[in-house]
């Protein structure tokens, strides 16, 4: 049965491949499922820098600002 995931081959070396071998017997995951998690928790992590830097940049800017509460209101 065809699947609507997309499919990535990635080569580790040695010391990659034990390590998610040891945490796929923690987690109880096959490998490819421990690779896939921690692909996506750095993705998310990428994702909070960039948001970050531009949260950052914003703050350093000298302008006025409404607090949080009156502008919902």
């Amino acid at each position: 049965m065809p699947t609507a995931k997309k499919r990535i081959n990635i080569t580790v070396d040695d010391d990659v491949y034990q390590a998610l071998e040891r945490l796929s017997g923690k987690r109880a995951q096959s490998i490819a499922g421990v690779g896939l998690s921690l692909i996506e928790e750095a993705l998310e992590y990428q994702e909070d820098l960039h948001f970050s830097r531009v949260a950052d940049g914003r703050l350093a800017k000298k302008e006025k600002r409404v607090p949080h509460d009156k502008a919902w209101r």
